[in-house]
Parts: C-alpha cells; structure tokens; sequence
C-alpha cells in the first residue's frame, strides 16, 4: 500500500456542537408546563399529601383509640366530674382542644411548605 493510498480521512458530524443552555425560572417552567415545571408540582402536592397522612394517622390513633380506651378502663366509665361522667367530658369537651391543635399545627405546616415553594418559584 502506498501512501497515497491511505489518506486518513476525518469524519465529523455538524450537531456535535450542541446549543448552549439556557437557564430559565422556574416561574416560566411552571407556566408553560413544562417537565420540570410539572416536577416541581408534583414534589408540593406529595409533601402536602405526607403531611395530611400524618395529621389523619395522629387524629386516628389518639381519637379513634378513646372510645376503647374508655371501654377499657373501668375507672374512668363509672368516674364523675360535676355530675357529668367522666367518659362524657372526655368525648364531648376534651376531643375539641386535641382537633384545634391538629388543626393548627396543619395549617402552619401547609403554609410552610407553601412559603417554601413560593421562595424557589420566586428568588429574592
């Protein structure tokens, strides 16, 4: 083989030079529902619905556990306060503060997750 007969030749693709990329904000990500618009969505409404779990199991657990509790406990059946049995107050007086926490702690949470994504949708 002569030299001639093996010239190298360069093979090249004209895509091999790829466009810059260009950052853009989340805003517009979320506007034009994009893919990673769409993640970010999805990331907020499954911390929202982790947070509603775990409210739900705590208002399971405590409130669903008291009529067994007080089934139970025979003490606290046959006990009286005011003339009103104990089992009475604890159901009907003693449930709504235990509800208004629950209540509160959600809101402040959900309103923290809220913030949360509103910071990185919208930087300073």
């Amino acid at each position: 083989m002569s030299d001639e007969a093996r010239e190298r030749v360069r093979v090249t693709n004209p895509l091999t030079v790829a466009a810059p990329h260009v950052r853009r904000p989340v805003r517009e990500e979320l506007d034009e529902l994009s893919g990673v618009g769409d993640a970010y969505v999805r990331a907020l409404v499954r911390s929202q619905l982790r947070l509603t779990g775990v409210v739900v199991l705590a208002l399971v657990l405590t409130l669903g556990s008291l009529p067994i509790v007080l089934r139970v406990a025979e003490g606290v059946v046959d006990g009286e306060v005011l003339g009103l049995p104990l089992a009475w107050l604890a159901l009907g007086v003693g449930v709504y503060p235990w509800l208004f926490v629950l209540g509160w702690l959600y809101v402040r949470q959900t309103d923290r997750l809220e913030r949360d994504f509103a910071a990185l949708v919208e930087p300073p």
